[in-house]
């Protein structure tokens, strides 16, 4: 009895029915549309103020620790509803763990001038794992590493948020692509290479926005309440050419580095598990 229990043990997980998925396929894609709703709201909130509040040593000090605790909320019930989904069972939420685990400790090594694998690591998971999955482990792994590298402040939450959309639009990616250039493996590469450096450039430009429109001075680069769209766009391109643009490029370069010498068998590696322990990627 015990070995045919262990046997079983050992197989795949089978997908359930339709019938019986589609629910928690649908609480997973809302939670996922809320969690990406809120960190697109945390990011605009200074720019919907009629004024700014005083100019703090720490921007945002006093929101952030509500942001933090809105995406922690909603990245766990995101958790909680894919855990009840036909596949997730205890070896997969392991192989999971081992992955984001895996991206958090990429960050520690530094490569020239910041760059880091971390984004390397949650761009090939979320390609292969799929979107909801790529969020979580982007995310996940955001939040780990920050114990590694002392990254606990305000800015935190904002980086959380934008690493889970790396891996988010990874899912994307993978779920447009994979299937019609099976076979065609260079091209596949070279297309998540170009997305990586893409992104290594978007990170940057991003996160800077949590705190921008406190910290910019200067007529041509900063924000005012009330400035239209065309005019903020402007004065926020000039700011972030002088401040990290530099520094994006940077990362935008060893991204792609990363992708084209290990993506080849970093993605092999994660498609085999995910076939063996038919992770659902939909």
């Amino acid at each position: 009895m015990a070995s045919d229990a262990m046997a079983l043990s050992d197989r795949p997980a089978r997908p359930l029915v339709a019938g019986r998925q589609w629910p928690a396929a649908i609480a997973s894609g809302l939670l996922l549309t809320a969690v990406c709703a809120a960190g697109v709201a945390a990011y605009a909130y200074p720019f919907l103020l009629s004024s700014l509040p005083a100019t703090t040593a720490t921007p945002r000090a006093g929101d952030a620790p509500l942001v933090f605790g809105l995406v922690l909320t909603l990245a766990l019930l995101l958790f909680v509803a894919e855990l009840t989904r036909a596949g997730m069972n205890a070896k997969v939420v392991s192989l999971l763990a081992v992955v984001t685990v895996a991206a958090a400790a990429l960050r520690v090594p530094a490569l020239p001038a910041g760059a880091t694998g971390f984004f390397f690591m949650v761009i090939v998971a979320g390609y292969v794992f799929g979107p909801r999955l790529g969020f979580l482990i982007g995310s996940g792994a955001m939040f780990i590493s920050a114990f590694a590298v002392g990254g606990f402040g305000p800015w935190l939450p904002f980086q959380v948020f934008a690493a889970g959309w790396i891996g988010m639009t990874s899912g994307w990616l993978g779920a447009a692509i994979e299937k019609p250039l099976r076979g065609r493996r260079r091209t596949e590469l070279w297309l998540l290479a170009a997305f990586a450096g893409l992104w290594g450039m978007l990170f940057g430009a991003i996160t800077n926005l949590w705190f921008w429109p406190y910290v910019a001075q200067g007529d041509s680069v900063s924000w005012r309440p009330g400035m239209d769209l065309a005019e903020a766009v402007q004065h926020y391109w000039s700011f972030y050419l002088l401040t990290s643009a530099g520094w994006d490029a940077w990362r935008a370069i060893g991204n792609v580095a990363l992708v084209l010498v290990a993506g080849r068998p970093a993605l092999d590696l994660l498609r085999r598990y995910r076939d063996r322990f038919s992770v659902r990627i939909d």
